[in-house]
């Protein structure tokens, strides 16, 4: 089996990193927190990126991931948003996510869908 690789953008939520983090020991996990770190590391070849969870824990954060949507077209992508807000959720859809939920949400949830795209995608 190839090895998996995933990339975690964090702004401030570790918590959330550490339950993902403990779902998936058979990866291999890099945090960044700031969206130019993480920008430099998708334009190198992405090969080896298996998924991205990108956690917008504010409405800034999420309009920086914007920024570097283009390079997240590649690699299927969890995004985490900051709230509920109709025009919040309508700026998550514009990178295209495999799969869009809330900070506020059932994290046993986002762990579940982590461990399936672990195997589909590992």
């Amino acid at each position: 089996m190839n090895e998996m690789n995933v990339l975690f953008y964090l702004n401030g939520n570790e918590r959330l990193y550490w339950l993902l983090h403990m779902v998936c020991l058979k990866a291999r996990t890099r945090v960044f927190h700031r969206i130019k770190d993480l920008a430099r590391r998708l334009r190198q070849p992405k090969y080896n990126v298996t998924f991205i969870v990108l956690v917008a824990d504010t409405g800034d954060d999420l309009l920086e991931m914007l920024s570097i949507r283009r390079l997240l077209s590649d690699v299927p992508v969890i995004l985490i948003l900051p709230d509920r807000r109709e025009e919040t959720i309508a700026t998550g859809h514009k990178l295209y996510p495999r799969f869009l939920t809330y900070v506020d949400g059932d994290l046993e949830e986002v762990g579940a869908v982590f461990e399936r795209m672990l195997e589909n995608y590992g």
